[in-house]
């Protein structure tokens, strides 16, 4: 009668379509076939062992796992659940009540407690908890009034303990193993989120001047040149204006990706903010970087963007200042610098590079 614990039909299981919410489901789904397949192998054991009713109770769970995996299929998760709360709460009063406490389906009511405490909030987990653990005491206590009422012969009773302590022990780990995988996809997308910048996928401004600081500081301990090039988007404002923001960040994403594709892989860039991006790049002189910014703007000012049939293609272009970081020089003083070349490159007209180096 294996099962895996999911927390109560109200409040219920992660919803939605996020990426949790469907592995949850997908693993709810697995659970109920694994679960009667296992039990079609119950009932081939209890006939073995003489149990006829465990047999019948097996053949019954079977049913309400598939029709359980049936309402998942078409999305009715809170009668699926049901279906199977009510198969596992049934099963181990069943089973303990014909064969005895000591057979061990009593496990499974306890693999329930950490999916209700994990999956619902503080006022609803306790009252479920407590709940469960009076039917647990309130079935133990009966089970020891009345006796097995269908007693299994000679090593039976040993036998079915040890298969249910194993099975425990397995899910118990599935279980594990999926909330360890939740945690880990939850991490890396507040990581992601904390480091990156949802439109480009560059580094974010925080994350760029920390990253940037560390790179500094060893160039800076090892004497190695560190360059900063800061570019911007030509008329990016008219560009949303004229053809609307949704054009504009496919413009940035293509500028973020041709910069991506001519730096180095030890370069840092970010989306600085708006339409500029600015890039570190260590063991490197400020005309190395312009020859790189130039490599840039030229590949930029090449690609056009296509806006859908009856429009004409959009060009755009990139203005950049470019300069070396001096000494122990920190990153705010060698962006102004840099700044101010971009400055130099607008009031030169726009689409070319400017160098400023102190």
């Amino acid at each position: 009668m294996p099962t895996q614990p999911h927390k109560p039909p109200r409040p219920v299981a992660p919803r939605g379509s996020s990426l949790a919410g469907k592995a949850f489901w997908a693993m709810v789904q697995r659970v109920a076939l694994t679960a009667a397949c296992i039990d079609l192998g119950y009932i081939g054991l209890f006939l073995w062992l003489g149990s006829v009713p465990l047999a019948l109770v097996n053949l019954g769970s079977i049913a309400l796992y598939l029709g359980a995996y049936a309402l998942i299929q078409r999305r009715r998760n809170g009668p699926g659940l049901v279906l199977i709360w009510a198969e596992v709460i049934g099963h181990s009063a069943l089973g303990s009540l014909l064969i005895g406490w000591d057979s061990g389906f009593h496990y499974y009511l306890l693999l329930f407690i950490p999916a209700i405490v994990i999956a619902n909030a503080g006022r609803y987990a306790v009252p479920i908890v407590v709940a469960l653990l009076a039917y647990y005491v309130g079935l133990r206590a009966l089970c020891d009034h009345l006796g097995p009422l269908d007693p299994l012969p000679g090593q039976g009773m040993q036998i079915v303990n040890w298969i249910h302590i194993c099975i425990a022990f397995a899910l118990s780990a599935s279980v594990a193993a999926f909330y360890r995988r939740t945690i880990l996809i939850a991490e890396g997308r507040l990581l992601k989120q904390a480091t990156q910048d949802g439109l480009t996928g560059l580094y974010n401004r925080s994350h760029f001047q920390t990253q940037a600081q560390h790179a500094l500081a060893l160039c800076q301990r090892t004497r190695e040149p560190v360059a900063l090039l800061l570019c911007d988007v030509d008329h990016f404002k008219q560009v949303n204006d004229t053809h609307g923001h949704a054009v504009g960040d496919q413009v940035l994403q293509a500028v973020a990706q041709i910069m991506s594709r001519n730096l180095r892989e030890g370069d840092l860039l970010a989306r600085w903010g708006g339409e500029e991006f600015l890039a570190l790049m260590p063991h490197s002189t400020a005309g190395a970087a312009q020859e790189v910014a130039e490599r840039i703007r030229q590949a930029v000012e090449a690609t056009t963007l296509e806006l859908g049939e009856g429009n004409a293609p959009l060009q755009v272009t990139l203005s950049f200042g470019v300069t070396h970081v001096q000494g122990t020089q920190d990153l705010k003083a060698a962006t102004a610098r840099a700044d101010r070349a971009l400055y130099a490159s607008k009031r030169a007209g726009r689409n070319c590079v400017s160098v400023d180096v102190g």
